[in-house]
């Protein structure tokens, strides 16, 4: 005689994952949320900002999370616009982070400071690589201006948080000229950048747990 318990499928044991949110159905875990949080909070701890504030926190706490739905979204966009590079690519910015850390003994040194491997490592740069490339698709660089007006606002602000912390010798003008207009087009593109997200977000599903 059939057992009528036996016949019956197996129960199947599902895990569920602890989430703080989810972008059009993609998860993002807490485990995720957690570990980026602790590198946040050191980094403002190096900073000088009091992470035992409750509202301090909070905002760190929200930042983190609104970075990696944020990144999430240029995840899912670059999948869908296709975007691949190429290992030659990877190479030549591999090449440079090789360089840049003097040497295979540099790198090496880095690596294990950073608890990656080099095949992590070059997994992380082909990633950047597809993100910048997705990004310069959607926002308009070229539109970016600065004028003498703008550097001469940077120089006078910069130069007056200077000698405010006491330093006497504020190099002048003409030789910040350049760094200034390059950190200027760098905040001007950022903010291209966070437009662009918050436009992404704004046609996304997203659904939030913290």
């Amino acid at each position: 005689m059939l057992n009528r318990d036996a016949a019956k499928p197996a129960e199947q044991k599902v895990e569920t994952v602890d989430t703080v949110a989810t972008v059009n159905g993609v998860v993002i875990p807490r485990t995720a949320f957690e570990a980026q949080l602790a590198t946040a909070l050191t980094t403002a701890k190096t900073q000088g900002v009091d992470v035992t504030n409750a509202e301090k926190l909070a905002q760190i706490r929200t930042q983190v999370l609104d970075d990696l739905i944020g990144n999430e979204l240029i995840n899912q966009g670059v999948i869908k616009a296709g975007i691949k590079v190429t290992p030659a690519e990877v190479e030549t910015q591999f090449q440079a982070v090789l360089k840049q850390t003097g040497g295979a003994e540099g790198l090496a040194a880095e690596l294990k400071k950073s608890n990656l491997t080099e095949a992590q490592l070059r997994e992380n740069i082909s990633k950047q690589l597809t993100v910048q490339a997705y990004l310069l698709q959607n926002i308009d660089v070229k539109s970016i201006t600065v004028s003498d007006a703008e550097i001469a606002k940077f120089y006078a602000d910069y130069s007056k948080a200077q000698k405010d912390a006491g330093v006497k010798d504020v190099p002048a003008l003409k030789e910040l000229n350049d760094q200034i207009k390059q950190q200027i087009t760098a905040n001007k593109e950022q903010t291209l950048i966070v437009n662009f997200v918050a436009s992404l977000r704004a046609a996304a599903k997203v659904e939030t747990s913290l």
